[in-house]
């Protein structure tokens, strides 16, 4: 399936061609309407074509600009995790801890600034645990539970081994995929052992460019 990527803000979007519209990955940051709208046009799809809105998780960047553009897109639904439904619904700011030196100065900067990254509430349509297949919208794949990044994160992994992993796995340096930011880091490598036995080929995160799932194989820890 060919996968289309937009950047909103400092995040990567990504919508999927279903057999009546389109699905879409994450909604980037505050005040992104206009960007959305453009990316829309360069890929020659109109706004009410987007049934469904999967959000990764509940982080500002990946939700900041939700209620704007699901208002543009009217009759879509959003699915996320039940654990990350009250952070976008309240809405609430979470900030997570840094994985290492870099990522703990920048989430310390980031608690200080709360105020100026609120966003607006949405409540979700659709909430899953484990598993929740995308053949009702025309896609072969499903998305998945991986948590890690945090208690709730997903996955969509499409049957033909493509991956949109939010901030499951990042590609800033090609020094290596583990994110900078986590609330459970010590469960990241559980979850890219599952998708990796599950198939997936290549992963698309949210920050960065595409990188073959082999990168997560080549660094994951002996045992996991």
């Amino acid at each position: 399936m060919d996968i289309k990527k937009m950047v909103l803000g400092i995040t990567n979007s990504y919508l999927l061609t279903g057999d009546h519209g389109y699905i879409m990955v994450d909604t980037g940051i505050r005040n992104q309407q206009e960007r959305f709208l453009s990316g829309l046009k360069y890929h020659h799809i109109k706004a009410e074509q987007i049934r469904l809105i999967i959000i990764t998780h509940g982080h500002f960047d990946h939700v900041g600009s939700l209620a704007a553009i699901k208002g543009l897109c009217r009759n879509c639904q959003v699915m996320i995790h039940p654990y990350e439904a009250p952070r976008i619904s309240e809405p609430r700011v979470a900030i997570p801890p840094g994985t290492n030196l870099e990522g703990k100065i920048i989430s310390s900067i980031g608690r200080v600034s709360r105020p100026i990254l609120k966003f607006e509430p949405v409540k979700p349509e659709i909430l899953f645990k484990e598993e929740i297949t995308l053949r009702e919208y025309g896609i072969e794949g499903k998305v998945i539970h991986t948590p890690g990044h945090t208690a709730g994160s997903l996955t969509v992994l499409l049957d033909d081994g493509q991956a949109i992993v939010g901030d499951l796995a990042v590609n800033f340096t090609r020094s290596r995929p583990f994110p900078p930011f986590a609330e459970e880091p010590s469960v990241i490598y559980s979850s890219w052992k599952r998708l990796c036995e599950a198939g997936a080929t290549t992963i698309y995160p949210a920050h960065g460019p595409s990188f073959p799932a082999s990168w997560l194989k080549e660094n994951l820890p002996a045992g996991v």
